[in-house]
């Protein structure tokens, strides 16, 4: 089941409710942009989102990724091939995104037959990986550039090499992927099995919460929308200290 929440007049979220796992929909001037393509690799998540709006998959107009995992970026390929919109990545995921680096033999077979439910989806692509079905960049995004005018790319390794997050500046929006995590309303860290690169990750959320956003967009459980400036001020204070990162977050 995939819910649908509001998080500005022109941000939408979808959430899987099975593993609290969000991907976006923000309507720019230029039309719908999607953020992240959720965890069903039919694209079941992103078409919950487009029915909400009233709006065919035809008006997503660009398909930005902030990281290969599966239970974010599975249904990429499947809504890049209904309105041929292109796909935006960092070079660094490249291998995962494109199969060319994922598992074979018995490792794919076995992926390939763990079902897109809750946390299997995670296990599915670690086993395998790579993305279910393989999506091509239109455009490998670098850090610091600006793309469809209005979201800034800023690199942010430790989850994945590519992890990047996109700062949407009309509506100062973050777009943070699994650079950080919000849990009841504080800025947190992801849980350390699942970032490989702790030193990394720390500089990366540093890095996008020097941004001051109004809204943080994570890639699991909701966005935040309120208190946003203290949670952001109280998470670069503990990044400063070196403050502990706990095992879970």
């Amino acid at each position: 089941m995939t819910e649908v929440r509001q998080v500005t007049d022109s941000i939408v979220c979808m959430r899987r409710a099975s593993y609290l796992t969000c991907s976006y929909l923000v309507r720019t001037r230029t039309g719908l942009v999607l953020v992240d393509a959720g965890m069903d690799s039919g694209g079941a998540d992103v078409h919950a989102g487009l029915r909400a709006l009233g709006a065919p998959p035809e008006a997503v107009t660009a398909i930005l990724l902030t990281h290969w995992h599966n239970d974010h970026a599975a249904g990429a390929a499947a809504i890049h091939a209904v309105n041929g919109a292109p796909v935006y990545y960092h070079r660094g995921d490249l291998a995962q995104f494109t199969g060319t680096g994922g598992a074979t033999g018995l490792r794919r077979w076995i992926s390939d037959r763990i079902p897109e439910l809750g946390v299997l989806v995670l296990a599915k692509g670690l086993l395998g990986e790579s993305v279910p079905e393989p999506v091509d960049a239109d455009h490998f995004v670098e850090d610091g550039e600006t793309v469809l005018d209005d979201f800034e790319v800023i690199a942010t390794p430790g989850h994945t090499d590519g992890h990047v997050s996109y700062f949407y500046r009309p509506e100062r929006a973050l777009f943070a992927g699994d650079a950080l995590a919000v849990i009841d309303g504080r800025i947190r860290f992801m849980a350390r099995p699942v970032t490989m690169d702790l030193e990394a990750a720390r500089r990366s959320m540093d890095a996008i919460l020097s941004r001051e956003p109004l809204y943080v967009c994570p890639g699991h459980r909701e966005p935040l929308t309120s208190g946003t400036e203290a949670a952001c001020t109280e998470m670069r204070a503990h990044l400063a200290r070196g403050g502990a990162w706990p095992l879970l977050g």
